[in-house]
Formats: structure tokens, sequence, C-alpha cells
């Protein structure tokens, strides 16, 4: 079964209106009659990457904002609206895009749309409700600092990127924080938040044609204003860095992370199949070996993370009781050398792969999901199109190209090792 899915996904695209008004603002619109719902999404080319020094978290402090009062509504009147009409909606903010949806109704949609063009247009990010909400996103910050493995993935960027805006939080550091005022707030917003800047996707039970009028409807007359992206690029990495993070936890922790390469890239591909060969499943070589056979581990994570400008490989292990994490590294870095000299068998390569399309599948499998993965291929993925071309792609990875990736980007001077571990005693 899981064979005949991928090739579905293989050789289904996903069918894609695409438009652009005047203003600058993209549609895209993707009609699926499956179920009676709509799902609209709103998406600004804007968050944590975009943020100067003295700055982080403001794209993050926006999006709560941005759910206070308007000009035309006061803070919980949209909530209560799309309550009432059956639906569910939420934001969220991320590197490269600060995101809104709400999914109702096909005969209520409008309403999401209607909203949007206010909230892009007529925010007043009041100072009571700013000066309240504040006090939210500290705390947002410190629940961040305090959660010990949290805060590790953030330390392995921190020490990992030295000069890229991609070591910032995407809640930014509380020295920002706390000096961020509301005029900051509203300026970041007439800054990013209008069409030029922004992507609109309708995911679900819609004709096009009537969808794309909507959005002109609320939407055509609000001038856009692009909005310049510096890029930066990260210097390249010229030894190992390591750190040690003390927090009272009673297990320790050994990460793992190297650089890789930006989403769409051709070699994403195989990164991602490596990554399913390591961690993915009961028969994946970490469970196999690390933890069934050795007992060195509890559990063993491996994430492939890209994005707009790079991308991450990271290893996360968690020792068994009484092996030290050095022992665990070790062993962790044993397999990865592995991949450079032996190749993988065909049996590992092929269930890699079906388990990287299978995800692929299962992510088409409702126009929300739809709609986000538009927006991600869109701004952080290097152009929507990519999802096509994805598990074309990932079905053209060989045993060489592992071995090649593993070669290129699994090097000593190209990681850094950290070790979180409980505090010591005095």
């Amino acid at each position: 079964m899981i064979q005949l899915l991928c090739i579905l996904i293989a050789f289904s695209p996903i069918d894609v209106a695409e438009y652009e008004l005047s203003n600058g603002l993209k549609v895209f619109i993707y009609e699926d009659h499956f179920a009676p719902v709509v799902s609209t999404q709103i998406y600004y080319r804007v968050g944590s990457y975009n943020e100067l020094r003295g700055y982080t978290g403001i794209s993050h402090f926006l999006e709560h904002m941005s759910f206070k009062s308007t000009k035309n509504y006061k803070t919980k009147d949209y909530d209560r609206r799309i309550e009432e009409m059956g639906g569910e909606e939420n934001g969220f903010t991320s590197l490269h895009r600060t995101g809104y949806f709400a999914n109702l109704h096909k005969d209520r949609y409008e309403f999401e749309l209607e909203f949007e063009a206010e909230r892009m247009t007529n925010l007043l990010v009041d100072p009571e409700e700013f000066e309240s909400e504040k006090g939210v996103v500290m705390e947002e910050r410190r629940l961040w600092h305090n959660d010990p493995h949290r805060y590790f993935f953030e330390q392995l960027d921190l020490v990992s990127y030295t000069n890229h805006p991609y070591r910032i939080s995407i809640v930014g550091f509380m020295e920002d924080l706390e000096r961020t005022t509301r005029d900051d707030v509203y300026d970041w917003y007439r800054t990013f938040y209008n069409p030029a800047n922004a992507v609109i996707i309708i995911a679900g039970s819609i004709e096009a044609d009537d969808a794309l009028r909507k959005v002109k409807k609320h939407f055509a007359g609000i001038p856009g204003k692009k909005v310049d992206e510096m890029v930066f690029t990260e210097t390249p990495q010229e030894g190992e860095r390591r750190f040690e993070l003390r927090r009272d936890v009673r297990t320790p922790v050994v990460g793992i992370q190297y650089h890789t390469v930006p989403a769409g890239s051709p070699e994403e591909c195989a990164l991602d199949v490596i990554a399913m060969i390591l961690t993915y499943g009961v028969s994946s070589r970490f469970e196999t070996d690390l933890v069934r056979k050795q007992g060195l581990a509890t559990e063993v994570r491996v994430y492939h993370n890209t994005s707009k400008y790079g991308g991450t490989f990271i290893v996360y292990a968690v020792p068994q009781e009484g092996i030290e994490p050095v022992i665990l590294e070790q062993a962790l870095l044993k397999e990865m050398e592995r991949l450079k000299s032996e190749p993988v068998t065909d049996s590992e390569l092929q269930k890699a792969k079906n388990q990287v399309l299978a995800q692929a599948v299962y992510g088409r499998d409702a126009p929300t999901r739809v709609g986000y993965m538009l927006g991600w291929w869109e701004i952080e993925g290097n152009g929507w199109q990519n999802i096509n071309q994805y598990p074309v792609s990932v079905q053209e990875v060989t045993k060489d190209d592992i071995m090649n990736m593993a070669q290129k980007y699994f090097l000593k001077n190209n990681r850094t090792v950290g070790y979180l571990l409980p505090v010591e005693e005095q």
C-alpha cells in the first residue's frame, strides 16, 4: 500500500491557481470539495530572520497584538465571531513568516477575508492593551527559558550560528522585550503588513473564480509597498564548537548539529532520507544499534530542518542511566562516519524514501495542511512549486548521494556539540 501511495504522490502534482493583484498581493487557490470546509490563510513575509539586534521577538509580539483591537473590532470580537460560526482560528510566527488562519464552513469563509483586510489596515496597537500583552509575551519568554530542553535547542543555534539571524529565538530575548515600546511594534506593523508583502491562500470547497472575486473585493483597494529583505550569509565554520548547559534535569542530553542546505536545494532530499535511515522506526540504525543492541540510549531523534537561506541536521540523544554522555556521543559519531564509507542497503534506502514520501502524502490529506505547505514552500522553501518537485527528487536519491552528503556535511569542522547536564553539586 505504501508503495502505491508513493507513486501517487510522485505523479499527482498539486493543482494550484496562482494570481497576483496590482498591489502585489499574491493569491493561491486550491480546490478540494471532499468536505464543505474552507481554510483561509494569510502569511506575511516577516519573522525572526528580519529582526535587528535590540529588537528580537518583535514579530512574535506583533502577532500577539494582532488579536487585539482594530478600528472596527474590539478584542475578542473576532474570536467570538469565529466561534459562533463553528470555526477555528489561530496565528504563529516563524523564521520568515507570520501567519493567521481560520477554518470555516464554505458559506462563511468570506468573513475571514474581511477580517484579515481589517487586521492588515486598521490594527490599533492600543497602548493599554500593549502594556498588558507585553507581560504575556515576557512570560512566554520565561517559560521558554525555564524549559531545559527547549532552551538547549536555542543554545545549539546560538553557538552554531555566529552572525546569522537564524541564531535568534523566535520569542526574542528578554532584554529586548523589556525595552520594546508600543511605537516599535506599530512601526513594525506598518512596515511589513501590506499586500505586497503578503500571500493569501484559500484551500477547500470553493470555486477559484468566486474566491478570487472575494479577495479582490476586500484587498484590491489596499496600497502595497514591497519590503526588501537583506540576505545574510553565515561564515563557514572552521572548527568544532562545544558547550555545556547546566540545568535542573535528572537525565543528560547530547546534541549534535551540522550546517546543511536551504530548502529547495538539490541536496535537501538526500539529507532527509539520511534522517529517516538513522532514526525513523524500530529498524532504523540508531534505534537498532544504540538503543536496543548496545543499550547506550533511551531515545535518539534526528531532525533535518531547512529554511530559505540554510539548514541544520540535528541529532538529539538521551543516554541510558549510567552511560556517560561522551560514550553516547562517540557512538553517535561512529554511526555518522559509517555513512561516509559504507553504502546503505537497498532495503534501507527504499524504506527511508517510502517514509519520506508517506509523510508528504499525509501532509496533503486535508485542505488546511495543503495551505500550510503552500505557505511554507512559497516563503521559506524558495517557491511553492517545490511541493511538486520534492517527491520526484526523493525518488531519485541514490546510495552514492547518501555517501556524498555524509562526506560533505558530517564533518568535525562543521558541527556543534552540546551537552545538557544536571547542575553540579556544590
